[in-house]
């Protein structure tokens, strides 16, 4: 057993948060929330609707399509209150003891203690879709507020759905951990969908420190939520729009969906010292064989919407370890990434097909099952390349995800979310995590550009002398000045001189005008459409060999160069012919000008 992640302490993922940092309430407008983009170590900002334009053409994006249920239950002990709910909103629950809001039903002044009962699990039928068709009996598990108060008999209270009143009953039963098994009944044929939409409430994050308001019930789903079971929201997707989701289509994204039913351990913070002695809460989920035989075509790669995507599909692959293992049960178990029987290095593909195996044995179309996967740092990721996410509670295990996702570089984003007024939290703003890695893949281009193969960035970088393809962008005012950025000091390369204004790598399955667009916000935080190529050409060094696009635009609005640069300014074309050959541009740029600019 790898023992090295149980060791590690959670008081080292500590950071500052005031409380007005944390959003109380959505933005207007889901997609106009800041969008913080971590590249390769690099961080800059947009806004979220630009986000398709930072996503490689094809790449397949997964969604959590979960529904948040109404969750929270308001009994009265020894009374019946009365819940009328015709149009099923939140405001006139509110008016009656049903609902914390309550003044205390009929009477002014409620007799017995206020019981509550937020569900958890499913008990009986133990399936969520089973459960929630239920017809006058379910059990749940569930956690119950004021407990002592309730130690024997049953809680009833009665709602008015439509023209007609229903009584619903509790009956407590056997402990189950820290929650409780409840047996409800109900005495009409309403489904129990149906019975919580009428007298639940939906139940918003405790740190908001605010009541549920009609607001809520949009504003805490997500656009394509469709499968109800969760008692959180998977907050990451609250950003997109039918309209964004229009234009990742457009940009040639695939999408695919998973359930992941999001539970209370969300929010169950880590109390340990160390993280080997914290608990994860179980998950349920279910994926479609179509989306495990996307992810297969894919070369087991995706872009992960939300840590509860990320769950999922790290989740999958150990599934397909146990299948290939034999396992009728394919339960993931906290530790299983990091035990000595499961780190021997398996093949992503081949453990996903040796799920669609167990599959096609038992003749499943969809893959139900459930996980407690704890991802932290010193986990390899098997399936998840990029990831949008919400920016996470201090010293919580969702932060340990993060951390381990980009490498443990989890406090330089968090720094430049706070120092850039980042807003934090369920409704807070997003970022797009593309991690460093090694085996990052760019494309190899024959002298005509076309893609031929592929190679890692290390191995171009290697002296192999591979051909692959770079953009550069010339910015020009209307006075015909020329930007130029400076380059840091702590730069290994050229520092403290001046370069070309944009520059930057095509990702493999990107096509060059992306990479342009790409390149040209991170750096200059400007949208280079209508930016005109000038000429391609073949650039040899010691270390690589790359095909460059050189392009130029004329731009009149401001620019925001990235904080990885040292600023920059525009120059006149007499200015850096008289720079030339003084150390004071970088010898790339000036071959550059010379080719493009000073033709003989």
């Amino acid at each position: 057993m790898n023992m090295e992640p149980k060791h590690i302490h959670i008081k080292d993922y500590n950071y500052p948060l005031p409380d007005e940092r944390i959003a109380k309430f959505p933005l207007s407008r889901r997609d106009t929330s800041k969008l913080l983009v971590y590249r390769h170590g690099d961080i800059s900002q947009d806004t979220f609707h630009h986000l398709p334009d930072y996503l490689p053409k094809g790449a397949l994006m997964i969604f959590n399509n979960t529904r948040v249920v109404r969750a929270r239950l308001h009994f009265r002990k020894a009374v019946t209150p009365y819940c009328e709910a015709p149009h099923n909103t939140l405001q006139e629950a509110s008016q009656h003891v049903a609902s914390p809001l309550a003044s205390g039903g009929v009477s002014d002044k409620p007799q017995g203690a206020l019981i509550e009962i937020f569900i958890l699990e499913p008990a009986l039928p133990a399936e969520y879709q089973e459960n929630f068709l239920s017809r006058g009996r379910c059990s749940w598990y569930c956690l119950v507020g004021n407990l002592k108060k309730w130690k024997t008999g049953s809680l009833h209270q009665q709602i008015r759905i439509g023209e007609e009143t229903v009584t619903l009953s509790a009956t407590r039963g056997e402990a189950h951990g820290t929650s409780h098994k409840i047996d409800f009944t109900w005495d009409t044929g309403h489904t129990w969908a149906e019975i919580l939409e009428a007298t639940g409430e939906l139940p918003i994050p405790p740190y908001l420190n605010r009541k549920t308001e009609q607001s809520d019930l949009t504003t805490y789903q997500t656009v394509y939520s469709k499968i109800k079971g969760s008692v959180a929201a998977p907050t990451a997707g609250l950003h997109f729009t039918p309209e964004v989701l229009a234009e990742l289509d457009a940009h040639g994204i695939e999408r695919e969906e998973v359930t992941l039913h999001v539970g209370a351990g969300t929010f169950k913070p880590v109390k340990s010292e160390e993280i080997g002695d914290h608990d994860m809460h179980t998950e349920h989920i279910a994926v479609h064989r179509t989306t495990i035989e996307r992810l297969i075509a894919h070369e087991g790669a995706a872009i992960a919407v939300g840590t509860t995507s990320v769950r999922t599909l790290e989740s999958l692959y150990y599934m397909g370890i146990l299948a290939m293992q034999g396992k009728e049960d394919l339960h993931v178990e906290q530790w299983m990434p990091y035990s000595e029987a499961t780190t021997s290095e398996v093949d992503t593909c081949q453990a996903l097909q040796a799920l669609l195996r167990h599959m096609d044995e038992r003749n499943l179309d969809i893959l139900h099952s459930s996980t407690q996967i704890i991802i932290a740092p010193g986990y390899k990721f098997h399936i998840v390349r990029m990831m949008v996410t919400n920016f996470h509670q201090p010293q919580s295990t969702l932060l340990l995800l993060v951390s381990a996702f980009v490498q443990g570089n989890w406090r330089s984003i968090y720094d430049y979310a706070l120092e850039n007024d980042f807003r934090f939290l369920s409704y807070g703003d997003s970022s797009l995590l593309i991690p460093e890695s090694p085996q990052e893949l760019l494309p190899l281009v024959d002298p005509a550009g076309n893609v031929i193969g592929k190679a890692t960035r290390a191995e171009c970088h290697n002296g192999s002398m591979l051909l692959h393809p770079v953009v550069h962008l010339h910015v020009f005012n209307e006075k015909g000045e020329l930007y130029l950025q400076m380059r840091p000091m702590w730069k290994d390369i050229q520092p403290g001189k001046w370069d070309t204004a944009v520059g930057g790598h095509v990702d493999f399955g990107e096509d060059i005008h992306t990479a342009l667009l790409r390149e040209a916000r991170e750096e200059l935080g400007i949208n280079a459409e209508g930016s005109e190529l000038v000429q391609m050409y073949e650039f040899h060094s010691e270390r690589e060999h790359e095909l460059v696009y050189a392009h130029k635009i004329v731009y009149n609005k401001e620019i925001k160069p990235s904080e990885e640069t040292d600023g920059g300014r525009f120059w006149t074309m007499q200015e850096i012919r008289d720079a030339i050959g003084h150390d004071i541009l970088t010898p790339n740029f000036e071959q550059e000008f010379m080719r493009l600019f000073e033709k003989q």
